[in-house]
């Protein structure tokens, strides 16, 4: 008798998962996202919207996104009713099927830059995955640090991806990389490049004032031994 082969229901987690904060900026998110999809090198690749109920916006984000899954984009949204901008994307990072996530804006995109004829997001990212024991990574695309790639496995023993007293994303970035660094759990996503776009004067979600970001990072700064070697204990050896 042959043996039959054991079938899964469960959807195999994507390499990473890029969630997209939206504000009232429906022009900007659609130049952004069909982009990203008219690029070879998105295919597969989860975005993920999350969007505000009071957005004026927010049917044109719904009918953006459901265009776009009938092009074949892998995107999604979330409405929250008046949770922070970190809530947000804590919320989401506990419950994706991903190996990592990676926070956006409207106004810049990670392409890889390989000689490989037609490289693929997920695959390049799973790549640099495999190549490390630990489990707790912070992947960065270039020597600037923005938009790190944060391992699921790093979430869980923080408890959140961006830290709640964070106003934004820049802010909580910085005490993710500062972790990463004292820690050694950086490390470089190679033949990547941060697109930048040319679009200016736009106000986007997740950014804040920069007497905010310095009384977080004060604050933030008086539980950095303490945190750092909680997370230490949990390193590979």
């Amino acid at each position: 008798m042959k043996k039959q082969e054991k079938k899964t229901t469960e959807q195999e987690a994507s390499a990473v998962t890029f969630l997209l904060p939206c504000y009232d900026t429906p022009l900007l998110t659609s130049d952004f996202l069909y982009g990203a999809n008219q690029l070879g090198c998105f295919v597969d690749t989860p975005f993920v919207l999350l969007l505000e109920l009071r957005d004026p916006r927010l049917n044109v984000y719904k009918e953006m996104v459901n265009n776009l899954i009938k092009k074949g984009m892998n995107v999604g949204y979330l409405i929250f009713d008046g949770t922070p901008y970190c809530g947000k994307i804590n919320r989401v990072a506990h419950i994706l099927n991903t190996k990592a996530i990676c926070v956006l804006d409207n106004t810049h995109l990670p392409m890889p830059m390989c000689d490989k004829p037609e490289p693929k997001v997920t695959e390049e990212i799973a790549l640099w995955q495999q190549s490390i024991l630990e489990p707790m990574t912070i992947g960065v695309f270039d020597e600037m640090g923005n938009y790190p790639v944060i391992s699921k496995k790093l979430i869980e023993r923080l408890g959140y991806m961006f830290h709640p007293l964070s106003y934004g994303r820049e802010s909580a970035e910085n005490w993710l990389c500062s972790l990463g660094n004292e820690l050694g759990l950086i490390s470089r996503i190679p033949d990547f490049q941060i697109m930048a776009s040319k679009t200016k004067e736009i106000e986007i979600a997740g950014q804040s004032l920069a007497e905010d970001k310095r009384w977080v990072e004060g604050i933030l700064g008086q539980i950095f031994d303490e945190e750092k070697e909680r997370i230490n204990r949990y390193m590979v050896r």
